[in-house]
């Protein structure tokens, strides 16, 4: 079970601390929308020049234009890209020829959908090789993170996208971001999900290498 740790907020000195800092611990780092939009892509190229074991996602949540953004986050160096469930089929199809060609890996976000189950039964069946979903957990119908995610807003149970999730792939891996924390991160691992997304749980804690090695620990 790996480890992502999420970056929003921070500028990008802070980034390459938080990241040395618990490097021990942290199998993916996802250089995160909201960082993007702030720093743009040489965000990207930072931490993977810094970091190059670590595997590098570039949180694009690509739409449109599928291959020229993916290309672009590759080319700076991200092993892997997201995109958004609601994208067409061919979208999805023109980055996942990108990330064969370069060797890269690419991301579905289910966050926001309806149906988000069938339609990762489609993603897969297209190539997609790890698909995201919320975790329903502290779903209060308040803001989550810098921004917004819709499929955060409490339409179902804890954990409950991701057990159907796992129920109903074959081949792609799951993921599973929100609110996730030493208070709750025993109660994800149970569920079974292949990658635990974590920022503020270890970006805000008083001791982020410490609260990393928890979380990682509850993982094993």
């Amino acid at each position: 079970m790996r480890l992502q740790l999420t970056l929003d907020a921070l500028r990008l000195e802070d980034c390459l601390d938080l990241i040395l800092d618990t490097r021990d611990y942290v199998d993916v780092v996802e250089v995160g929308y909201p960082l993007l939009v702030e720093e743009g892509l040489s965000v990207v190229r930072h931490v993977k020049h810094a970091f190059p074991d670590k595997v590098v996602l570039a949180d694009a949540k690509v739409f449109h234009s599928g291959g020229y953004v993916a290309r672009k986050c590759f080319d700076y160096g991200a092993d892997a890209v997201s995109v958004l469930g609601l994208a067409s089929n061919q979208t999805f199809d023109a980055v996942l020829r990108v990330a064969e060609m370069m060797g890269r890996r690419v991301v579905g976000d289910l966050a926001g959908m309806e149906g988000p189950l069938c339609r990762a039964v489609e993603l897969e069946a297209l190539g997609v090789g790890e698909l995201v979903v919320p975790s329903g957990l502290g779903a209060d119908g308040h803001e989550l993170s810098a921004v917004s995610d819709v499929g955060e807003e409490g339409a179902f149970a804890p954990l409950e996208l991701l057990r159907g999730l796992n129920e109903c792939l074959t081949s792609a891996q799951s993921a599973v971001v929100g609110h996730i924390g030493l208070d709750n991160i025993a109660q994800v691992v149970a569920a079974g999900p292949a990658c635990v997304l974590v920022g503020r749980a270890i970006a805000q804690a008083d001791d982020p290498r410490a609260a990393a090695a928890r979380l990682k620990a509850q993982m094993a």
